[in-house]
């Protein structure tokens, strides 16, 4: 029990409709604190989900199997700060390197974790965009008009929901 009468959430067994980043993420900063153990079945496997539980974990959380459709959490009596890098959006990046396909340009985006971007990658790179993966960095350069594709968006890895409107903005302007 907590200080006046309160008392601590339980462990539970969650199994989520569909993956969902923010349905996931708040399970699991709601249950790093339960007592007993948790499981999110059908989670979110984004980046953004394993680097929050990679944070809960430094900070004394038990979480193990982000980036799997099995989250298990052991519930801990509290936790401490850490200092923490977040990383990179792939939202952000997939949204400039969109951009240089629309306006046929070129930019260099740091540190934008190429592996989380495999999906927007592969499509940009069917559109005819020149696409060099730099370790951390991508290389993003559009010479001239865009391919006109078809795309379908999915749950990570595949291609992001969240950039399908940026994608058809630049389809927009293809050929084709």
């Amino acid at each position: 029990s907590l200080p006046g009468g309160l008392r601590r959430l339980q462990g539970a067994e969650i199994v989520l409709d569909c993956p969902s980043v923010g349905a996931t993420e708040t399970i699991l900063m709601a249950t790093v604190l339960a007592e007993g153990t948790s499981t999110i079945e059908n989670s979110a496997k984004e980046p953004e989900v394993q680097d929050l539980a990679n944070l809960l974990n430094r900070m004394g959380a038990k979480i193990s199997g982000a980036g799997n459709s099995t989250i298990t959490i052991e519930g801990v009596a509290n936790i401490c700060g850490v200092t923490h890098r977040v990383v990179a959006d792939r939202i952000e990046a997939g949204t400039f390197a969109i951009a240089a396909g629309i306006t046929g340009g070129s930019l260099t985006l740091k540190q934008a974790r190429p592996r989380h971007l495999d999906a927007l990658i592969d499509v940009l790179r069917l559109t005819g965009v020149d696409v060099n993966e730099l370790g951390d960095d991508l290389a993003v350069t559009a010479t001239g008009r865009a391919l006109a594709i078809d795309i379908r968006t999915d749950p990570f890895p595949g291609f992001p929901t969240d950039l399908q409107a940026q994608f058809m903005a630049m389809m927009c302007i293809a050929d084709g």
